[in-house]
């Protein structure tokens, strides 16, 4: 996560960041990438049997597949019975058609369990080493995705459409064997609301801070819904800034001279008074993000000389001693 921006960011608070996961030990992260390597084997070898069902072939149906097919497709549907006590030849009906139902099913069981054993032969066999052999050299590609691509260019002599089967079968066991085993606590995502970025605020051309973004005004002593325009500036402008001077970085922790790149205030830097982060016009102190995992700690100087900063009354403040806020950032796609 933490490394140092080149570009514009912004930075919102994110107090619901978690703190950074316990780190497993060296066996347990064995164990789990042991069990993640087991199930790739698994997910291959159903892989194979899915496509050579999609090549098996097919059957012509019998009138009793037929009749089966109908037999079960009626018990799927469900049927209100006559209200009053069933005479002697409906309640035989009932128990005829309930036989032929259980006949049919174990039919169909009989048959499912010949194709699923007539599948596996054939996994066995010709067609299925042919697969294996596909399997073979895409993870003998090692994860190197430019020799899977030439495999796929040039590892298939067929151009027809049973070629094109066997392209899509490498490509899925390319991504299986390329998959990774999920560790517990790396998941955590960052997300930002208009409500949590940091921005100027409406009430103030020199704070910053955080600002709930509001759907009605008063009128006349009356709330009345405000325009969609009208919420939308409800909130002072996103602050964009970047490291403009100073940068360092080092083990995830990063810093510098933090200078202002949106049309609020351009070019101005960031730095306090009486802890109240505001716009100045020329450069005080650096600024460091210390990586926490899952969010930053944002510091006036560094933690051994200067200050943590925090949302007290929704502005930003460097508060000396203060338990430090959660913040993260999201970097520009425009410079």
């Amino acid at each position: 996560m933490g490394y140092l921006r080149k570009n514009s960011f912004m930075i919102f608070l994110d107090e619901d960041a978690p703190p950074p996961a316990k780190e497993l030990d060296p066996q347990q992260i064995a164990e789990i990438e042991a069990a993640h390597q087991e199930g790739k084997k698994e997910r291959i070898e159903a892989l194979i049997l899915k496509e050579l069902a999609s090549t098996a072939p097919r059957d012509s149906r019998s009138p009793e597949d037929g009749n089966d097919s109908m037999l079960l497709a009626f018990a799927d549907v469900e049927v209100a019975l006559p209200s009053g006590p069933l005479d002697e030849e409906n309640l035989k009906a009932m128990t005829e058609q309930a036989e032929a139902v259980k006949e049919a099913e174990a039919r169909r069981a009989v048959k499912t369990k010949a194709e699923e054993e007539a599948l596996k032969e054939r996994a066995v066999g010709p067609e299925g080493q042919a697969l294996r052999s596909i399997v073979q050299r895409v993870q003998g590609a090692g994860g190197d995705k430019a020799a899977f691509q030439d495999f796929m260019t040039n590892g298939f002599e067929k151009k027809d459409f049973r070629d094109q089967h066997l392209r899509e079968f490498a490509w899925k066991v390319y991504e299986i064997d390329t998959s990774k085993a999920e560790l517990p606590g790396t998941r955590y995502v960052p997300s930002r609301s208009s409500e949590t970025t940091v921005r100027f605020r409406n009430d103030s051309t020199t704070r910053l801070g955080i600002e709930i973004r509001r759907y009605s005004k008063t009128v006349d002593g009356k709330q009345v819904a405000m325009t969609q325009t009208e919420t939308l500036h409800s909130q002072g402008p996103a602050l964009w800034v970047k490291v403009a001077d100073g940068a360092w970085a080092k083990d995830g922790n990063w810093g510098g001279y933090l200078q202002i790149t949106c049309a609020t205030q351009e070019g101005k830097w960031i730095d306090s008074s009486a802890g109240w982060v505001t716009p100045v016009s020329s450069k005080a102190d650096k600024v460091t993000f210390y990586d926490m995992g899952n969010y930053y700690e944002i510091w006036q100087k560094d933690r051994e000389t200067g200050k943590p900063l925090i949302v007290q009354d929704n502005c930003l403040r460097f508060v000396h001693g203060a338990t430090p806020g959660k913040f993260n950032l999201q970097d520009s796609t425009w410079d």
